[in-house]
């Protein structure tokens, strides 16, 4: 075949496969990877049949573009969990929202039970938390203490990172494992944290070490209060099925919950993940602007109980 008939045989597809190869997005109606598998196929019959060299660069230019089209690579990783977020997670908390909406009610009531009996009474505040807690805690939020004056290695950050994980996890473990216990396990964990730090927040009003705990506490808080929140709801999902396990055994009732709240576990797991890594590198930043924190803290809020409160049609009890 001579080399002008080659070229009209074959140029319809060449121009379209490059046409596709620069758009952000592949067509469904073209398989790409069996076009390309045809520019490789014309590029060899070209230097084989000892075509123009005109006509082989172009062909190792469509061939060179393809490869960068179909092998680019993609971060997978951060895509799976956006996909997560947005279909297996957000489909777990509409499954069990009364049980989400409770565990809320059962934590921030509490929460601001302490807070208000601690704040108008701050003697009261050694009921909820034990003195050496308190002053581990005031000398930690101290304004004038001496890691306020200077920002924190980045050494020390990542090993914070990993401190903070730790902490979070066992918590939200603990109000999940613990509705092993006929939900009873959830409810104390729920509860005894909400009361410690309500009655905290209200000491640390008390002695006017506002900005330094709440613009510290204000953005991750969003993340980690909020996964432990979701812990205990999915907690409260296996004591109900092992109180009242219906045409089940309790084992076989006890599994069907772990199913069922396996998405909120490894959504609360992340969010975890999330506020570990807020809460090293940006809330224990000295040099973010107290503002900036409670502007980006807020919206963090807004976003994280919009999205665990989406309206959905399909929540069972």
């Amino acid at each position: 075949m001579k080399q002008h008939d080659f070229i009209a045989k074959n140029k319809e597809n060449w121009v379209l496969f490059e046409k596709l190869a620069l758009q952000d997005k592949l067509v469904n109606d073209f398989d790409l990877p069996k076009m390309y598998r045809q520019i490789c196929h014309d590029l060899a019959t070209a230097k084989a049949r000892q075509y123009s060299p005109d006509l082989i660069q172009q062909l190792n230019a469509l061939l060179l573009l393809g490869q960068s089209r179909l092998y680019k690579p993609s971060n997978r990783v951060l895509g799976s969990i956006v996909r997560f977020f947005t279909k297996n997670f957000k489909q777990g908390l509409i499954d069990i929202r009364l049980y989400v909406i409770w565990a809320h009610i059962l934590f921030y009531g509490p929460a601001i039970t302490a807070f208000a009996i601690v704040t108008l009474q701050p003697e009261n505040a050694n009921i909820f938390v034990d003195s050496g807690t308190i002053s581990s805690i005031e000398r930690m939020y101290n304004p004038n203490s001496s890691h306020f004056a200077k920002e924190r290695p980045s050494d020390s950050d990542f090993l914070m990172f990993g401190h903070y994980i730790r902490n979070n996890i066992s918590i939200a473990f603990q109000c999940f494992v613990g509705g092993i216990l006929l939900g009873l396990g959830s409810l104390f964990y729920l509860v005894y944290n909400a009361l410690f730090f309500g009655a905290i927040s209200g000491h640390i009003v008390n002695i006017d070490y506002n900005i330094t705990f709440f613009s510290f506490v204000v953005t991750h808080g969003a993340f980690e209060l909020t996964a432990i929140v979701l812990s205990g709801a999915a907690g409260g999902v296996m004591g109900k099925h092992l109180i009242a396990p219906g045409e089940y055994s309790r084992l076989a009732s006890l599994k069907l919950a772990g199913k069922r709240t396996f998405s909120v576990v490894i959504g609360c797991f992340i969010l975890l993940v999330l506020a570990a890594f807020v809460e090293a590198f940006w809330s224990s930043s000295q040099t973010i602007p107290a503002y900036i924190k409670y502007i980006v803290g807020g919206l963090c809020w807004v976003w994280i109980l919009s999205f665990v409160f989406r309206r959905g049609n399909n929540a069972t009890r």
